[in-house]
This record gives C-alpha cells, sequence and structure tokens, in this order.
C-alpha cells in the first residue's frame, strides 16, 4: 500500500456510523469528522515478475506418476553400465572439450563435428544422472542412439558463435555457476533417495520430488554445455526457465 498523508476514518470514531456525506460532522452523534472525505484506498501496487529466461540449452522431464518397484529398487545395478560410459565419455572429454576450447579461441566457434560429438555427451550423461536419480524410469539410450522420443529431452543448437575473449577467461568466469552446480548436485542425490523409498512404499513417484529435480538437473545441464562442452555462450545462472528452444536453433 502507498503511504503518504493519513486517510480520514470510513466511519465515526465515536459512535461508529459510516460517513455518508461530506458534513464535517457525524449525522448520528454529532461528532467531529474533519475536513476531508476519505478517498478510496488505492489498490496495492502489483509485482511484475520478470520474463523467464530461454536459454539455448533446455530440458524438459517428463512426469510419469507411477513407478515400478522391481526396477527402481535395482536402480544402480541396473545403471552400472551407464555409469561406466558416463566415466569412459568424461576421460573423452578432457582430450575433446581442450581441442575445442583452442578452435573456438581462433574461429570464435568449435568444429561440428566436436560440437556434434559434446551435444550427444550432455544428451546421455543428462539423462543418465536423471535414470540414476530416479528422476525418471526410461533407460537412458547410448550416445550414439538418436534417443527419440526419449522422456528427457535436450535441446541443443546446432551452431554457437563464441566470444573469443569470454572463451579465453570461461574457467574463472564460470566457477559461480559450476560451484552452484556442485550444491544442486548434492540437492539431487538427497532427493533420488527420497525418491527411492516414496517408490518403494507407493509406487508413485510425487509430483514435488520430480519438479525440483527437474529444476537441478536442468541446472547442471546448461552448466555442463556452458563449460566444458561449449555448447552455449549464454551464462547459465539460476533463473526460471521459459519454453523449451527448438533443438537446432542457434545460440544468438
Amino acid at each position: 500500500m502507498q503511504t503518504g498523508q493519513p486517510v480520514p476514518a470510513r466511519f465515526c470514531t465515536r459512535c461508529g456510523a459510516a460517513r455518508t456525506s461530506e458534513g464535517r460532522f457525524c449525522a448520528n452523534c454529532g461528532a467531529w469528522l474533519g475536513d476531508v472525505m476519505p478517498r478510496p484506498l488505492e489498490p496495492e501496487a502489483r509485482q511484475v515478475e520478470a520474463a523467464p529466461v530461454v536459454y539455448p540449452v533446455a530440458l524438459r522431464l517428463a512426469y510419469r506418476s507411477e513407478a515400478p518397484r522391481l526396477r527402481t529398487g535395482l536402480r544402480l545395478p541396473l545403471a552400472l553400465l551407464h555409469l561406466g560410459m558416463w566415466l569412459l565419455l568424461f576421460v573423452l572429454s578432457l582430450v575433446t572439450t581442450l581441442l575445442a576450447w583452442l578452435a573456438a579461441l581462433v574461429t570464435g566457434r568449435q568444429p561440428r563435428q566436436l560440437a556434434r560429438l559434446h551435444a550427444a555427451m550432455l544428451r546421455y550423461v543428462t539423462r543418465t544422472a536423471a535414470y540414476v536419480a530416479v528422476a525418471t524410469d526410461a533407460s537412458p539410450s547410448w550416445p550414439w542412439q538418436s534417443g527419440e522420443g526419449h522422456p528427457v529431452t535436450v535441446a541443443v543448437p546446432s551452431d554457437v558463435r563464441l566470444p573469443r575473449l569470454r572463451t579465453l577467461l570461461i574457467l574463472p568466469l564460470s566457477l559461480p555457476a559450476v560451484m552452484t552446480a556442485i550444491m544442486f548436485g548434492i540437492v539431487t542425490w538427497m532427493l533420488a533417495i527420497g525418491a527411492w523409498f516414496a517408490v518403494l512404499a507407493t509406487g508413485r513417484l510425487p509430483r514435488t520430488i520430480h519438479d525440483m529435480q527437474a529444476l537441478a538437473i536442468g541446472f547442471q545441464c546448461r552448466v555442463l554445455a556452458y563449460v566444458p562442452l561449449l555448447l552455449m555462450a549464454k551464462y547459465p545462472w539460476y533463473e526460471r526457465e521459459g519454453v523449451l528452444v527448438p533443438e537446432r536453433r542457434a545460440d544468438r
């Protein structure tokens, strides 16, 4: 409510009768009411919510309430092969991201072959994280597969222009986002424990846990796309995310 000069009472302070005219005295008991008629209270100023941020890389995690107890109970053993592939991709990325970084410093973008490889890595790692964290029951498709129809959709632009100066300093610039992503990772695995017990007890994944998982994994996906995979130039901060962009949209 806006503040300013005090607003006169709408009722007589002595007898409580409503003030219905511009008279200075109460029509019921004759008490002094003042010189100014009460003005209508102004509505509270509406808070304008900031527009959602549309990131070039975005995650959509479909929700399915029912979840099989047996497959959820054996989630870690079932995911061992994918975790092994995850480790191999991490070792491979130590070489490919360095090559992409050097190329971006020279040309302002990473080579298309490396960009396609990094996009496949990002989709696979994100789907594996969602699967292990019990955010989805769908096993991740392998990196060399298209994964069409998978409930975990990761939109990645086909061509990204990378500012050379920002690319040169990307490691120190990305530290706040990386530290936040690590904290989100801790939250993700704590939620995974709760989701695991909930599914074993009820056969259903609580929607609240799913939504929180989607926020945390989505943020981690954007950070990974920013550094080290160099798949987007927009800084991956924690803001309300807009609609999912087309998969082949360029980063401008």
